[in-house]
């Protein structure tokens, strides 16, 4: 057995002798149930595998925020999601602006330019994440799910799916909340919603809303403040049920947004270069705007070259139909998605443009899956069918070392996909096996990329006009799904899967002097191995729920972006690399008494390459280093990430009216870095910690108040990095919020 293997197994036997020692339920037999007094935990119900499950009895690594919880702990952007669960970064888009996040998980990073490592999903429909930019709110869930993704997912990922679920209109009573938030840097923030039943438990309505409105934490001398927020979000849901079997559910979402960047600050330029390029008369600028931005610090910068916008315009239409046939479930699944984001971003934020971009682009998409799904005693089962059809315009402009010089690109990338599913669940108990399943998935897909790449260089003077390219590929992988999972007990889950997935490939739309090797690129592939166990131990009085997962896996075609001069220096995505990720991964919630409830994780993330070599065709050079990184670790890391959060409730005399005190601590180690720098430089681990103060139910009446502050240390803490001093003559960095803190009213009838 390979060692690393045979450390991950270690690893969570250990852990699970070690929770089984610790607890005597944990035996063969079934767990007493909690004495008089002892509050449960709750059952949290997922949908990692299609169907609404117990979290406890599901043999995949997820983990699920529910409404309250994202209210609580208030989860108002995707960037917020990462301080509460393993595994997960939410990082920006080095092109897309500040507010596109971009979901990493178990160290797995899309290069620029290429799909989304983690597909992210608003109900059963993926959506491009640039639609969770803001507005998380009125959710029922939001779900993490770690691993490869291909066999009943809408579409293939090697990393994971982050499953956003609207709360559904109800046809059983009229209900409705409003909230309302002030906050430092001028925050604004009114959000809203109503349940509207029409037809008693045949027809309803539901609608909500919120808009947020808050200054930039970065002061610009010279134009607008950075890091504002000024967006709204409105969203509408019918559901219908006009007989027993049938249920449909449509859901609509229009979120826009008018902001400006979070800055990147520079923190070091490469005068000799700039030089080079410019000549000493620039440089000299360059120099002197460099000193005064370092005089000015992180949080303020001087710049009105351009506009620093992050505008976007999503719309989002879903809609489920769910038909009971006997003993067969008949659901479909339509989407629809329409964004319009257009950006202004700075690398450096000083008045001479060393490289400013614009970009606007328009992306559509719709997509629709019909499933089949049915059980018996000893066969859980689905099949189905998807299909997706993407459209992305791009318009770029790029400003390089002075206002006239000048890159202008339009680009059209037509993405097809369709696939056929089959996985089911086989449970042994039956032949004398008490408990035992084994699930196998499989799945075939067909990609076809079409892209339109024009471009126009305007050098001084005059303008050059090259050709068009068009380009296609075409692709059909398979992904699979084996597992093997015990259930011990009702509180001990043990299970063991493999999973392979892939990353779609696609095509470079960035220079018309590319050469054909460097035109297209292929798939990204995952095999993974993950060993797990879920318990749910009653020691005395007090409940402990843990969860713990360990994995490695085995990356080919790895996606990496390479920066070449083929005529025009231009940032294309190459297949470079072979690597290994692998960690471990623990989660932990205890109800220590009835009002005293405690949890956190822990996540261990490891990856290297293997086999790393860029591409050099002829008539192309090469630029920067790294070009051979074997044995390096990926570049995007951090080993290691602690959460802990507490929650105690003092109760008061009327029902349900409480205090409740609760923190939230969360602890990144640094970021590696590779040779390759770029946006793989390293940064400094960062800690930070949330508080709040919540009044429920004053005198009994369905009105709370709350009190909140979030990083009560005001640390100063770096959120993105981009070194390419070499390359372009700085090093760029973004910092992470201030301190910011705020009260809160909330009325719910």
């Amino acid at each position: 057995m390979n060692s690393s293997v045979r450390v991950l197994s270690l690893f969570v036997g250990v852990a699970t002798c070690a929770i089984a020692g610790s607890n005597p339920a944990l035996a063969q037999t079934a767990a007493t149930p909690p004495g008089p007094g002892v509050v449960s935990l709750g059952e949290i119900v997922v949908t990692a595998r299609r169907s609404a499950e117990n979290l406890q009895r599901v043999p995949v690594a997820v983990s699920v925020l529910n409404g309250q919880e994202i209210e609580n702990r208030r989860i108002t952007g995707a960037q917020d999601i990462q301080y509460h669960t393993p595994s997960l970064v939410v990082s920006t888009d080095a092109l897309g602006g500040s507010t596109a996040p971009v979901f990493q998980l178990r160290g797995q990073v899309p290069t620029l330019g290429t799909d989304d490592t983690v597909v992210t999903y608003f109900g059963d429909v993926p959506v491009n994440s640039r639609a969770f930019s803001g507005g998380l709110f009125d959710l029922a869930s939001i779900q993490v799910i770690r691993g490869p993704q291909g066999t009943l997912f809408g579409k293939n990922s090697t990393g994971g799916a982050v499953v956003f679920t609207p709360e559904k209109a109800k046809a059983d009573a009229f209900s409705g909340f409003a909230n309302a938030t002030i906050g430092n840097y001028s925050l604004r923030q009114v959000t809203g919603g109503v349940n509207i039943p029409l037809i008693h438990d045949k027809l309803a309505v539901r609608l909500s809303g919120e808009i947020v409105k808050r200054n930039g934490f970065v002061r610009n001398l010279s134009g607008r403040d950075g890091a504002d927020r000024n967006y709204g979000v409105y969203r509408a849901s019918v559901m219908a049920t006009p007989t027993e079997d049938l249920r449909n559910e449509t859901e609509f979402q229009y979120f826009h947004g008018r902001q400006y960047q979070n800055p990147l600050i520079t923190a070091a330029i490469s005068v000799p270069l700039i030089t080079f390029i410019d000549g000493p008369a620039i440089a000299a600028l360059v120099q002197s705007q460099f000193n005064h931005q370092q005089q000015l610090g992180v949080r303020t910068i001087d710049y009105s070259f351009g506009k620093q916008n992050d505008d976007n315009d999503v719309y989002i239409g879903t809609n489920t139909t769910t038909y009971h046939l006997g003993g067969v479930t008949l659901k479909n699944i339509a989407g629809y998605v329409d964004m319009s984001p257009r950006v202004w971003l700075s690398q450096t934020s000083l008045n001479w443009p060393l490289v400013d971009v614009l970009q606007n682009k328009y992306y559509n998409t719709f997509s629709d899956e019909m499933q089949a799904s049915g059980e018996t005693d000893s066969l859980k089962w689905i099949v189905g069918g998807f299909y997706s059809k993407e459209k992305t315009k791009t318009h770029q402009e790029a400003y390089l070392f002075a206002p006239f010089l000048t890159t202008k690109t339009d680009s059209v990338d037509r993405y097809t996909s369709k696939a056929l599913f089959a996985q089911g669940t086989y449970d042994f108990t039956k032949l004398g096996l008490e408990g035992v399943k084994f699930t196998a998935g499989l799945r075939r897909t067909w990609d076809s990329r079409k892209g339109v790449l024009n471009a126009t260089t305007f050098l001084p003077p005059p303008p050059t006009v090259n050709p068009e390219i068009n380009n296609r590929r075409d692709y059909a992988n398979w992904s699979w799904t084996l597992g093997l999972d015990w259930q011990v007990n009702s509180d001990l889950l043990l299970y063991v899967a493999s999973r392979h997935s892939y990353k779609a490939g696609g095509l470079n739309l960035v220079s018309t002097l590319e050469p054909p090797a460097l035109q297209t690129y292929l798939p990204e592939k995952l095999t993974d191995l993950e060993i797990g166990a879920k318990t749910t131990a009653h020691i005395g009085d007090v409940v402990v729920r843990s969860n713990v997962a360990a994995y490695r896996g085995w990356y080919k075609n790895m996606q990496f972006g390479e920066l070449a001069n083929c005529g025009q220096v231009a940032s294309y995505v190459v297949n470079a690399a072979q690597g290994t990720p692998k960690g471990a991964e623990f989660e932990a919630e205890a109800a220590l008494t009835r009002n005293f409830q405690v949890g956190g994780f822990y996540n261990l993330t490891l990856g290297k390459f293997d086999k790393f070599q860029l591409i050099q065709p002829p008539g192309c050079r090469t630029i920067g280093f790294g070009q051979n990184l074997n044995g390096a670790d990926f570049g995007n890391i951090s080993k290691h990430t602690v959460g802990l959060n507490a929650s105690y409730t003092v109760p008061l005399q009327a029902p349900n009216e409480a205090i409740v005190v609760s923190g939230n601590f969360y602890w990144r180690s640094k970021r590696v870095g590779s040779a390759t720098e770029g946006t793989n430089s390293a940064i400094p681990g960062y800690s930070l910690f949330d508080a709040r103060v919540d009044y429920n139910n004053i005198g009994g009446r369905n009105i709370s108040m709350g009190a909140w502050v979030h990083n009560l240390g005001n640390k100063t803490y770096i959120a993105y990095r981009n070194n390419v001093l070499g390359l372009s003559g700085y090093d760029n960095q973004a910092y992470g919020d201030p301190r910011t803190y705020g009260v809160d009213i909330r009325y719910k009838f």
